[in-house]
């Protein structure tokens, strides 16, 4: 719930311009510290320094409102919500970005309909000394579950191919106006981190709540036990104070 909020608090911000906005989720020190000193601003120029080492992989989507879908579907979508719940470590906002980079050791994807096997498109067409890779969705509608296998299939064929595959983006329709407020309730985690199953984020977040509920039943019944013991001593002593004391003067036959 809390992340489906935070997709529809992000898709209603950004629908003043046609800027996009570009999430990463980077494990290269080297783009790091690129994206740190300022030295690129923009998906186009990271690829123009990635390399077969360390490839940059690049989903583009040209229409489609990949954020508002997230917010509004109830679909199961366990790549993309691993993804922005957990892996997002650097965000570009109003990135102009409109174009694959200029760069031989890049291949492009038009992905206008999700293909029916993500293996076969890919086949001979991906190779180890790729440095980049992007693939530029370019329709405005797309079923968000078939998306969602089809990004995950993706990202396993990459991890047998490539040298890695830490080095992800996302780049969608949206805009960056008012950007720095919602930029404060978008988690950037550790970059050593890669988009896993999508239950760790929700089963973190039910053990938290777990724990703090057990901790608030504990606090309860310790709190009873207190003021059971409480009673009990008082009762004790009423109990000692209507006992009647035998009097030592008294005689007995």
């Amino acid at each position: 719930m809390l992340l489906k909020s935070l997709f529809l608090f992000l898709a209603a911000l950004f629908q003043a311009c046609a800027a996009e906005t570009s999430f990463l989720s980077v494990n290269s020190r080297r783009y790091r510290d690129a994206l740190g000193d300022d030295q690129v601003g923009s998906l186009e120029e990271l690829t123009k320094i990635s390399d077969a080492e360390e490839p940059m992989v690049w989903f583009k989507f040209d229409k489609f409102d990949l954020l508002g879908e997230l917010a509004r579907s109830t679909a199961e979508t366990r790549f993309l919500t691993a993804f922005f719940e957990g892996s997002v470590t650097d965000v570009l906002d109003q990135d102009s970005s409109s174009k694959a980079a200029e760069n031989v050791r890049s291949e492009k994807f038009e992905v206008a309909e999700i293909p029916a096997s993500a293996f076969e498109s890919l086949y001979d067409r991906v190779h180890p000394s790729d440095g980049a890779l992007v693939f530029e969705f370019t329709e405005s509608n797309y079923d968000l579950a078939l998306l969602d296998e089809y990004l995950e299939a993706v990202y396993i064929y990459l991890e047998e191919t490539l040298a890695n595959i830490d080095n992800l983006a996302f780049q969608v329709p949206t805009s960056g106006k008012n950007y720095a407020r919602a930029h404060s309730k978008v988690e950037v985690t550790d970059p050593e981190k890669k988009p896993g199953s999508s239950t760790d984020g929700v089963q973190s977040a039910l053990w938290t709540e777990g724990l703090i509920s057990c901790l608030i039943v504990a606090a309860l019944l310790l709190w009873i036990l207190v003021i059971a013991i409480s009673w009990i001593t008082s009762l004790d002593i009423s109990y000692g104070a209507l006992e009647k004391p035998a009097n030592p003067l008294k005689k007995t036959n």
